[in-house]
């Protein structure tokens, strides 16, 4: 019988040593913190207020310049420097759009290279989606409602294509890679259209400048290489305090099972 306790009590430790790893990997992206499109909704503000706050607008890009060159080039940061300089408010909030569209095909590959790691996965469709929910407002009067429905439904599509872990291997989902590429196309090629980059000819000796539009791929399909994220793991606590809670409650009512029938 003492065997068979010490057996009991060997499961429970591993079930406790084993539930941190499960329970982060049954996580949820965080998608309130997308850089890129915090700093577009700071310089619209700035730019739409009376009169323009061009200041504020000037400040809330250069904290951001250099995450600008390392993610899209120093073409595009150029550009944006230029269009600031001509005080030209239109050209900056249209070339932050298109910004946001290469942050999309950024996200976007990132994830399909990370499609086997699924808490990975997960945040960059997050920001994916709120990078997507930042530029919708603009795409209300270029696409019917069905088609931005239908692009709210390929981001779920893209979610259930990363597949899922499961809790302790229950539930478990392999990922689709041509699923989730296919998905997100369908996101991408909508939006890509609708906001064009346009270089600044005093940007044109910049890498990346002049052609930057062009450069931007029509399709995703996981190869093209960008500035890798920070990995954060974002875990959801009510999974992981209820895991470890259910454990504690099992092996403690295994000790008291026991000790009523007199093992120990």
């Amino acid at each position: 019988m003492r065997t068979i306790l010490k057996g009991a009590l060997l499961l429970v430790a591993i079930f406790l040593a084993l539930t941190p790893a499960s329970a982060s990997a049954y996580s949820y992206g965080d998608a309130n913190t997308e850089d890129v499109a915090e700093t577009f909704k700071l310089v619209v503000s700035a730019l739409g207020k009376s009169p323009a706050d061009w200041k504020a607008a000037e400040a809330a890009q250069k904290e951001m310049r250099d995450v600008f060159v390392s993610h899209f080039g120093e073409g595009v940061a150029a550009t944006l420097d230029a269009n600031m300089q001509a005080r030209d408010a239109d050209a900056v909030i249209a070339n932050y759009k298109a910004m946001l569209v290469m942050n999309l095909n950024r996200r976007f590959s990132n994830a399909i290279q990370s499609v086997h790691d699924y808490t990975q996965a997960k945040l960059l469709l997050a920001k994916a989606r709120a990078t997507y929910e930042t530029l919708a407002p603009y795409a209300e009067s270029k696409l019917s409602k069905a088609d931005l429905d239908g692009l709210s439904a390929d981001f779920d599509a893209a979610l259930t294509a990363i597949g899922n872990p499961g809790l302790f291997g229950v539930g478990k989902k392999e990922p689709d890679e041509k699923a989730l590429q296919d998905a997100v196309n369908q996101v991408y090629g909508a939006m890509k259209p609708l906001f064009p980059f346009t270089a600044d000819p005093a940007a044109a000796g910049k890498a990346g400048g002049a052609d930057v539009q062009t450069a931007e791929p029509d399709t995703i399909d996981g190869t093209e290489k960008h500035a890798a994220m920070a990995r954060e793991t974002k875990t959801n606590p009510a999974i992981t305090v209820g895991v470890i809670a259910g454990i504690v409650v099992i092996g403690g009512g295994a000790v008291f099972w026991a000790r009523r029938k007199g093992w120990f």
